[in-house]
């Protein structure tokens, strides 16, 4: 998803947000910069779990342990599982802290995806800046 290499992902760090990747027959990838639900998906792979099930159960905590020490490439993309929160707690998620902080402020945002009906499917940000894709030298606007 974040596409760590010279590859275009679906992580824009300027917007801090993730977008649809269109790619093309010709091998080359267009970001599809329209704030939709696209984008807050990364948050359903999160979880919350008590960090006592770790004390709890020696053999899980060891083999999180051994995970995560053969895979140090991996802490770099996700948020660190050992690290404790309130009351213990420990969080589980495939975004690091800095991009969930970044994708829950635009979900949580009024002008964005939160509504008094709950979270909107495209952003109320496209209202004023609507997307616009070029193929073929014509314009398309949504």
């Amino acid at each position: 998803m974040a596409h760590v290499g010279g590859d275009t992902g679906m992580w824009d760090e300027e917007d801090g947000f993730f977008y649809d990747v269109l790619r093309l027959p010709d091998g080359r990838a267009q970001r599809l910069k329209v704030r939709s639900m696209v984008g807050l998906l990364p948050l359903c792979a999160t979880t919350m779990f008590d960090g006592g099930l770790v004390v709890k159960y020696p053999e899980l905590a060891e083999r999180l342990r051994w995970f995560l020490e053969t895979r140090p490439e991996l802490c770099t993309a996700i948020h660190d599982p050992r690290k404790t929160g309130v009351a213990g707690r420990r969080l589980a998620a495939i975004l690091d802290e800095t991009k969930l902080r970044r994708v829950l402020a635009k979900m949580l945002d009024e002008n964005e995806f939160l509504s008094p009906y709950g979270i909107r499917s495209l952003s109320s940000y496209h209202k004023d800046h609507p997307f616009v894709m070029h193929v073929g030298g014509q314009g398309s606007r949504s």
